[in-house]
C-alpha cells in the first residue's frame, strides 16, 4: 500500500532564483564603493595635478641638491654628496639676501595688514556708493600685472622728469635716483609691492567687518564705552583671524609672488644686491649662474626656513582667532 505524500509548501520559497540574490550583493558592492570613491573622484584632477606640478618637482630638487649640473643634457650629473649644502650656508650672499627678505616682510606687513586694517576701519561708516567707489579705485592695482607695474613705476621713480621727484622737489626735496641707490631701492621696491597688495587687503578686511554683528557695539555703547574701546575690545579681537590670515599670506605669498618679478623687472637684484631676496638668490643661482645642484640645496634649505616660519603662523591663526560663536 503506498500513500502519496504532497511535497511541503511555505517552508521553502523557490520563487527567487540564487542567481538573483547574487546580482542584488553585487550591485549593493557596487553600490558602496561608488558612494565612497565619489569624493575621491572629484579630489582626482587636483590631486593629480599638485602630484605633477609641487610633490613631483619638490622629489626632484631634493634629488639634484646632492650633483653637481649644468642643465646641458650633453654633461652628466656628478653626485657631491652634502657638498651644495655646506656651500650654501658659507655663501657670503645669504645672509644679506636673508636681511633683504626679512625687510620686504616687514614692509608688506605694514603695507599689506596695518595699513589695510586702518583704511577699512575708518572709511566703515561711508556710504554704500563711497565705499564701492574707493574700493574700486584701490582695487584696480590688483588687476595690473606686476611687470606692467614695474613699468609705470620706473617711469613715476626716473630721476629726471619722475613724478616722484618732481612732487618731492616741490617740497624742497632733493631729485634721487630711487631705483639704483642702494639706500631707496629696498623701500621704493616695498612701496609698489604694497601699493599692488592694498586693495585686495582692504577688501578682505572689509568682509571680516561686516561679519562682526552691531548688537556688540550696541551693547558696548550702552555700558558706555568710547570709540577706541570698542575698537580694541570688539573691533580687534573679532577682525583677528582675518588679520592673521593676512599676516600668513604676506609671509608665505605676496613676498615670493609679488617681490620676485618687481626685482627682476626693475632693478635684478642690484644696486651691490641691494634688493636681491632668498626667491632672487635661488634665481640666480640655477638660471644665471647654471648650477642647478647649489640651487636645489638653497631651495631645500629655505624651503625647510619658510616651513618652520609657517609653523608658528598657523599655531598663531589657531591660538589668537576668536570667533563670534
Amino acid at each position: 500500500m503506498f500513500v502519496e505524500v504532497e511535497p511541503l509548501r511555505g517552508d521553502l520559497d523557490t520563487s527567487v532564483p540564487i542567481s538573483d540574490d547574487r546580482s542584488a550583493l553585487r550591485a549593493g558592492r557596487r553600490h558602496r564603493l561608488t558612494a565612497v570613491a565619489t569624493p575621491y573622484m572629484y579630489l582626482a584632477p587636483a590631486l593629480i595635478c599638485f602630484a605633477l606640478w609641487v610633490y613631483w618637482p619638490l622629489a626632484q630638487t631634493f634629488r639634484l641638491s646632492f650633483v653637481r649640473w649644468n642643465l646641458l643634457p650633453t654633461t652628466p650629473s656628478v653626485g657631491v654628496g652634502l657638498a651644495n649644502y655646506r656651500h650654501v650656508l658659507r655663501l657670503p650672499q645669504l645672509q644679506q639676501a636673508a636681511e633683504t627678505t626679512g625687510l620686504y616682510m616687514v614692509g608688506l606687513l605694514a603695507l599689506g595688514v596695518v595699513l589695510p586694517a586702518l583704511i577699512a576701519v575708518v572709511t566703515q561708516g561711508l556710504g554704500s556708493r563711497a565705499q564701492a567707489f574707493y574700493r574700486s579705485v584701490l582695487f584696480l592695482p590688483v588687476l595690473i600685472s606686476p611687470v606692467v607695474a614695474a613699468t609705470l613705476w620706473s617711469f613715476l621713480f626716473a630721476p629726471n622728469g619722475g613724478a616722484v621727484n618732481s612732487i618731492l622737489g616741490n617740497v624742497g626735496v632733493s631729485p634721487r635716483n630711487w631705483l639704483f641707490d642702494p639706500t631707496t631701492a629696498p623701500l621704493s621696491l616695498i612701496v609698489i609691492a604694497g601699493w599692488k597688495v592694498l586693495g585686495a587687503s582692504i577688501l578682505i578686511v572689509s568682509a571680516g567687518l561686516v561679519n562682526i554683528g552691531p548688537e556688540y557695539y550696541e551693547a558696548a555703547a550702552l555700558d558706555g564705552a568710547g570709540r577706541l574701546r570698542r575698537f580694541t575690545e570688539i573691533t580687534v579681537p573679532l577682525l583677528s583671524p582675518t588679520l592673521l590670515f593676512l599676516l600668513t599670506t604676506a609671509v608665505l605669498v605676496a613676498e615670493g609672488q609679488i617681490m620676485f618679478p618687481l626685482i627682476d623687472t626693475l632693478t635684478s637684484g642690484g644696486p651691490s644686491r641691494a634688493t636681491t631676496d632668498i626667491y632672487y638668490l635661488l634665481y640666480s643661482l640655477g638660471f644665471t649662474s647654471f648650477d642647478v645642484g647649489l640651487a636645489s640645496a638653497a631651495a631645500v634649505v629655505f624651503f625647510v626656513a619658510f616651513a618652520a616660519t609657517a609653523v608658528p603662523c598657523l599655531g598663531l591663526l589657531e591660538r589668537f582667532s576668536r570667533y563670534q560663536d
